[in-house]
């Protein structure tokens, strides 16, 4: 999540120094400051910045010759927060270039970081439902492997039944991998698939050496 937001001017004889920043506690170490504003060399541009302690993506504008610093924690993906995946360091730039008084620039300041929580608090909570959904079909995959050991180990069932259970809950097996969870001769395991490949209900891939259910 990102941690804070400043703005950068050139100053002839300090070289870098920050002009605002957000929120006033934001700690800016100035080899940092500068080594930013090296990097841009004065010509508009996307930074990321990785150091052991620091993550930013920054932004040089060209006719406030200010750069725009977007901290960042130390796990944030720094291309999560520049073109095309978000257009928040462009919209502030527009905003930069208009003419704004020193107040209005903060606020300006404040805006854009709230801003970037806010997409940043999207972003995660999307990621959170995606990893439940995951946890859950997980979940269920091992049910259903459980629920087959119990149908492959029971004798109500024919094989061709077996092998369709197994096959469903399963992207593709190899001929010993069907032999190894359904008990029952080799040689009438061969005959059932083959029937099941033939009637167009299962699968080969031959450069896999597995099985599938066709659909």
């Amino acid at each position: 999540m990102p941690t804070g937001i400043f703005l950068i001017k050139w100053d002839e004889i300090l070289g870098g120094t920050v002009y605002l920043r957000f929120p006033e506690t934001l700690e800016i170490p100035d080899p940092i400051v500068q080594q930013i504003t090296i990097s841009h060399n004065f010509t508009e541009s996307y930074i990321i910045s990785e150091e052991k302690n620091w993550n930013s993506v920054s932004y040089y504008n060209e006719n406030k010759e200010m750069i725009l610093v977007l901290r960042l924690s130390r796990y944030d993906v720094g291309n999560d927060f520049i073109p095309p995946n978000s257009s928040l360091l462009e919209e502030f730039n527009r905003e930069l270039d208009k003419d704004m008084d020193e107040e209005k620039l903060k606020s300006s300041l404040e805006t854009l970081f709230n801003s970037s929580l806010d997409a940043y608090r999207t972003t995660e909570a999307v990621m959170t439902k995606l990893s439940n959904e995951v946890a859950l079909l997980r979940t269920k995959e091992y049910d259903y492997e459980v629920k087959f050991g119990v149908i492959s180990k029971s004798n109500h069932l024919p094989v061709k039944s077996k092998i369709l259970f197994l096959l469903a809950i399963n992207d593709g097996l190899h001929f010993d991998e069907i032999k190894n969870k359904i008990k029952t001769s080799k040689k009438w395991l061969e005959t059932v698939i083959r029937t099941l490949v033939k009637n167009n209900i299962v699968g080969y891939n031959s450069s896999m050496d597995v099985y599938y259910i066709k659909f």
